[in-house]
């Protein structure tokens, strides 16, 4: 897979319309206001400057006379990042879109129209130039981490070959592995571990005592070089998304525990969905849909996943195994409801609870009774 990083892209876009701008100092103004402006963002050389964000700007206009402040236009970088998507569908189907400038699309299948995996990199990044008018770096590699490291040396297209991944990885500091959150990479710090290759053979059981095996699992994936990502499709939406799960082995309807899985999915959005659409296949390819009607959406995450369960073996009546499902979601602005059913006081009660649980342990279902036990 391919990792692509286009370097400072709001500086890059601000310069493209205005040359005047190219080889300067810039920062972007705080969007935030408050008594004295402050700098959001910093371009390399405001920093070789001494320069940083968060800075205030009296503070950065004396330090560097030169420097230019520009007001932000997120409206502009996020016209850009879906632009930067539309581009990449040109070359691939699979792929997803991470920070402002960076992506990862999957080149495996390419082969025939673009030739081997850094032919076609190479491609991409000259088309990428003269389209768009961006200077980017790519890294290829069979590891999502180590394609995304790759792409930061900024060497032009940086290739990983299978089977080096782990000594590649090895010198670079805990803290650039995405999925390590900060509390975690303070107490693996504490333990000595400071760089990937202080983390690679710990064993999994051992770094299960610190976090949930499955956390500790994908993050020694991450280390080793053995995470394999399964990309999105890059046709769907920025505020929707396609959730794919394969029955195994394929079981009958009554057997499926849809709701634990739908509510898993709705639950960990902070929006609130506009569009609900499922999809599923038998074992011998017939398709089948449901689509939520709007009062259904409007219902608490709990009631959703219910309903949809409820819709999806009405419409089972053959009986015949069920052995992959797709939820369509389309995301609105927030969620207006709790998680339960208004009108329940007990209910309500343990609300504020649970939502600091799901967000103190983000990666650990909190769900209700009948879900968990049907998970199980």
């Amino acid at each position: 897979m391919l990792s692509l990083w286009v370097p400072e892209l709001p500086f890059q876009l601000a310069s493209g319309r205005d040359s005047r701008l190219s080889g300067r100092p810039l920062a972007f103004l705080s969007p935030h206001g408050g008594y004295t402006p402050t700098l959001w963002l910093v371009n390399r050389l405001a920093r070789s400057e001494g320069i940083e964000a968060g800075d205030s700007m009296d503070r950065a206009l004396r330090a560097c006379p030169g420097l230019h402040v520009l007001d932000p236009a997120p409206q502009i970088w996020w016209e850009a990042q879906a632009g930067f998507g539309e581009f990449l569908t040109r070359w691939t189907p699979q792929g997803a879109l991470g920070r402002m400038g960076e992506a990862l699309i999957e080149l495996r299948g390419t082969q025939s129209l673009y030739g081997n995996p850094k032919d076609a990199a190479n491609l991409i990044l000259k088309e990428l130039s003269g389209s768009m008018g961006w200077s980017g770096h790519g890294g290829l590699s069979l590891s999502g981490t180590a394609s995304r490291l790759a792409a930061k040396r900024e060497h032009g297209i940086e290739s990983v070959e299978e089977g080096f991944e782990a000594s590649f990885l090895a010198p670079h500091p805990l803290k650039a592995i995405s999925s390590i959150e900060a509390g975690i990479l303070f107490r693996l710090n504490r333990l000595g571990l400071y760089q990937i290759r202080d983390l690679q053979p710990v064993p999994v059981d051992m770094l299960s005592q610190f976090m949930r095996s499955e956390q500790a699992k994908s993050i020694l994936q991450a280390a080793r070089g053995e995470d394999r990502p399964r990309l999105p499709m890059l046709a769907d939406k920025p505020n929707e998304s396609r959730h794919t799960w394969r029955i195994e082995p394929p079981a009958m309807p009554e057997s499926v525990p849809l709701a634990p899985w739908l509510l898993d999915k709705l639950w960990k959005e902070t929006r609130s969905p506009r569009l609900l659409t499922l999809n599923w296949w038998d074992v011998d390819g017939t398709h089948h849909r449901w689509r939520a009607d709007d009062v259904d959406l409007s219902e608490p995450p709990l009631a959703v996943a219910r309903t949809a369960e409820a819709a999806f073996r009405d419409k089972s009546i053959r009986r015949i195994l069920i052995h992959r499902f797709d939820a369509h979601i389309a995301w609105g602005m927030g969620r207006p409801k709790a998680l339960f059913v208004e009108g329940h006081k007990k209910l309500e009660a343990i609300e504020p609870a649970l939502a600091k649980l799901r967000k103190r342990f983000p990666d650990s279902p909190v769900l209700p009774g009948w879900a968990r036990t049907a998970a199980l």
